[in-house]
């Protein structure tokens, strides 16, 4: 059947999966999308040497319903997604942003305009509901599109290799370390862990505390680099934005402010941060966003964060010094 003679015929209802990621993030990202009416389905796909999540799931978005419009013109869009940032961001979020001038409400630029305004005009350009699924929880439909956005990604590997050389001169991490937290609402405490990896050999560290969330996360990382008995070069991995954000791109504003956030407030968790920084300062040290179903080692730490919360012991010895890089 030629395109034209599809676009004559007015499909009931399409059916569409998107995911989209980086890894790192932000880092090389690749999207995929999936569209199903009756027996018929489309898949596509597509990466970006720099690229974030968000944007990646955006973009597949974008891409799907720019070819609908190609084959169908408008028609109804059943869009499943499990990105809430996409789908409030297009059914809550664009209509204030539109009116404040492209501002949020802390009066900052809204990032990823120029994809929102696509998005929008795509939007637009059909009868689109919007849905979001729970990611990585087995609806095969939302796995195939993982598996596509996470094909397209790999393929940028020798290209991604390249770039982050460039980006870090020659930095090599003679030490990864991971770092989760778990928080108790009914305990107001929890616990933190860590897992530290040279090559085949890996450390442990876990530890049952009080404290908020954040602030166990942040000196569950502390913790991680007070282990290492040299300097080094590390990459520290977390799930958590607010910590992989905070070390790598806040915590020199909320110095240069006196610790204080751009609207004069006290920056929460100031002296985690300060031990962090004083933890840092041997080290050579990057921080990455990592994805607990990708990195094994993340989602070991999850678990001992977990155990360390409900009061039950570092699996690891304490007395075992951390893994020496040399050793690899």
């Amino acid at each position: 059947m030629s395109e034209d003679k599809l676009k004559l015929q007015t499909p009931d209802r399409v059916e569409v999966y998107t995911d989209g990621g980086c890894r790192p993030n932000p880092g090389p990202g690749g999207w995929g999308a999936i569209a199903r009416l009756g027996d018929r389905e489309w898949t596509l796909s597509g990466n970006d040497p720099q690229s974030t999540n968000n944007q990646m799931e955006m973009q597949a978005a974008v891409s799907v319903l720019g070819l609908l419009e190609s084959l169908f013109g408008r028609c109804s869009v059943d869009l499943y997604t499990d990105s809430e940032y996409l789908r409030q961001g297009i059914t809550e979020w664009i209509g204030k942003w539109e009116r404040n001038g492209w501002q949020t409400r802390g009066r900052e630029p809204v990032k990823n305009r120029e994809l929102w305004q696509v998005l929008d005009r795509m939007t637009r350009s059909h009868s689109v509901t919007w849905h979001w699924v729970q990611g990585h929880a087995g609806h095969p439909l939302n796995e195939r599109a993982d598996r596509l956005a996470t094909r397209a990604r790999e393929a940028l590997r020798p290209a991604a290799a390249a770039a982050a050389k460039a980006s870090h001169g020659a930095f090599a991490p003679e030490v990864e370390i991971c770092v989760k937290a778990s928080y108790l609402q009914s305990q107001k405490a929890g616990g933190w862990a860590v897992v530290l990896r040279t090559g085949e050999h890996q450390r442990t560290l876990s530890r049952q505390e009080a404290g908020t969330a954040n602030a166990l996360l942040i000196r569950g990382a502390a913790e991680g680099l007070w282990a290492l008995t040299r300097p080094c070069s590390v990459a520290i991995y977390s799930d958590a934005d607010y910590l992989i954000r905070g070390a790598s791109q806040w915590i020199k504003g909320w110095q240069s402010r006196g610790w204080t956030t751009r609207d004069g407030k006290p920056v929460a968790n100031r002296a985690e941060w300060e031990a962090l920084l004083a933890a840092m300062q041997p080290h050579r040290v990057i921080w990455q966003i990592g994805r607990v179903d990708e990195m094994p080692d993340l989602a070991a730490a999850g678990e001992l964060a977990a155990a360390a919360a409900a009061g039950q012991s570092d699996r690891a010895n304490p007395e075992r010094p951390p893994p020496d890089p040399g050793q690899s």
